[in-house]
């Protein structure tokens, strides 16, 4: 590859690392014209309090997109979700760095961890990847809990539930099959890791803890050693 074709890669590349700074910095020419003398974002203004309206916004976003989508490599591929909330997430820390945003599956995934249990089998789930193909396999499973008890194990590769195939599927798209009302019942098929062979178990769900100190002990007389995961709602009693 010469030089010269090599360095357009670098710029469009560039263009991709720098979404945010694009969206808020570049206009088109129109907008140039129709507000010429508009201040960079961040600029205090006393006679102007919004400087960047939603529209230009959304125009000057989807100029970037068109742009990242024609030149850089697999832009045909592009996520939309994943960049849209990479976004949103620029603009919040632009705000304040300790801000999240969160899509309404992390959402309820945090308001479980606030509640320091979930109901489902007891097992965690990971999804490998090779190449296009992603298939789902079991973690670990806690102990005494559903899944243990139904005899899933490491590695055991989840092919079904409820009869619908996992096939394709990453781990937090199975996982919402998995979970569900304590004492609903739920038809997991699995393909062992050590047999090969597969087997269909029925698990009824049931409340799994999470506790947010899974490791305390003493080091020393005088000094302890305590592993906190975060402070959720049973922090003081674990």
């Amino acid at each position: 590859m010469s030089r010269r074709s090599f360095l357009p890669g670098i710029l469009f590349l560039a263009i991709a690392l720098s979404l945010p700074v694009i969206i808020f910095a570049q206009q088109n020419p129109s907008a140039r014209r129709n507000n010429p003398e508009r201040p960079a974002p961040g600029v205090n203004t006393p006679t102007n309090k919004s400087v960047v309206s939603p529209t230009i916004i959304r125009t000057d976003l989807g100029e970037a997109l068109s742009v990242i989508q024609a030149n850089y490599i697999d832009g045909k591929k592009l996520d939309y979700n994943s960049i849209f909330k990479s976004s949103i997430n620029g603009m919040l820390n632009v705000l304040d760095p300790h801000s999240t945003y969160f899509d309404p599956v992390e959402y309820a995934s945090f308001r479980t961890e606030q509640r320091s249990e979930y109901f489902g089998i007891g097992a965690t789930i990971g999804d490998l990847r090779q190449g296009d193909l992603v298939n789902t396999y079991i973690r670990a499973t806690f102990e005494d809990a559903p899944a243990a008890r139904a005899g899933l194990r490491f590695g055991d590769r989840i092919l079904e539930v409820d009869g619908k195939s996992m096939k394709g599927k990453t781990y937090p798209e199975v996982r919402k099959f998995l979970l569900g009302p304590r004492g609903t019942t739920v038809k997991v098929t699995v393909e062992h890791a050590a047999s090969r062979q597969t087997e269909t178990v029925t698990i009824t769900r049931d409340a799994v803890p999470l506790p947010s100190i899974p490791q305390a002990y003493l080091v020393r007389p005088g000094v302890g050693y305590v592993a906190m995961t975060g402070g959720f709602n049973q922090t003081t009693s674990d």
